[in-house]
């Protein structure tokens, strides 16, 4: 396994840490795996900058390393990657999620998320 999908499986993999409970049905493959996760990553740093305060870069940092590995050179996939994360950001930023509870249950939400979205790309690297 090349070192690149190896940090990508343990970057979204990251994220299943607060979920909990069994696997439901598999949907549908998505078809940009990478970009979802971009997107998830934003979301995920949204409500931890909210609700620890702006010292919370784990998800940015997590963001940083999924760039080096997958887009180190500026480009347009570098560009759609770095779209996504802000994108993801910014929803959660419109939704103003309380912090408490309503942010758990949107971190676990995001956690099963990230733990398809690696689940995705196991299957399309390691299998």
């Amino acid at each position: 396994m090349s070192r690149r999908i190896f940090v990508i499986l343990v970057l979204a993999a990251g994220m299943v840490i607060s979920a909990s409970g069994p696997s439901r049905a598999q949907p549908a493959p998505d078809p940009y795996p990478v970009e979802s996760l971009a997107h998830v990553l934003g979301e995920l740093h949204y409500i931890a900058f909210a609700c620890e305060g702006r010292g919370s870069q784990t998800w940015r940092q997590a963001m940083v390393e999924l760039l080096e590995h997958e887009a180190p050179t500026r480009g347009g996939y570098r560009q759609r990657l770095i779209e996504n994360f802000n994108t993801g950001f910014r929803r959660q930023e419109r939704r103003r999620i309380r912090c408490g509870a309503e942010s758990e249950l949107e971190r676990a939400r995001l956690a099963r998320q990230g733990r398809t979205l690696s689940e995705q790309l196991r299957r399309t690297y390691i299998e």
